[in-house]
């Protein structure tokens, strides 16, 4: 079989890089990409797997955005992080990134006056809606 030969710049990206408190083994990061694919906003057994399949070795992954909030929806079926249900499904898809040796970020989202029409949005006692 032949050997590859990698420029520079490819090396520097399959080289080892010390980010804060991490080591990660490469310089390739999963960016996050919102994929509505979480029903009721839970990250379902298809995220599991979705983040699992692009973890390796001393690789970093930033999650999909994920909203704070139940207001905080641009989309629908986006996964959400701000109730336990949410949290504990949350917990496998880190777990199996842990498990390939990656680390995760998760990309925490608002998206504020852009919220879905069919998610009102409260300040103090009056209501809004994104609909003006």
């Amino acid at each position: 079989m032949a050997e590859i030969k990698l420029d520079r710049a490819a090396e520097a990206l399959f080289s080892p890089y010390k980010m804060g408190k991490f080591d990660l083994s490469h310089r390739v990061v999963l960016a996050p990409m919102t994929r509505c694919r979480a029903l009721n906003n839970i990250p379902g057994p298809a995220l599991v797997e979705y983040y699992a399949q692009r973890s390796t070795n001393g690789g970093f992954l930033i999650t999909e955005g994920t909203m704070i909030s139940p207001t905080a929806a641009g989309f629908p079926r986006v996964p959400g992080i701000f109730n336990k249900e949410q949290i504990e499904a949350w917990k496998k898809v880190v777990n199996a990134v842990h498990a390939k040796g990656a680390i995760i970020f998760c990309q925490l989202w608002h998206v504020g006056r852009a919220s879905h029409q069919g998610i009102p949005f409260s300040l103090g006692s009056t209501m809004f809606c994104c609909t003006f």
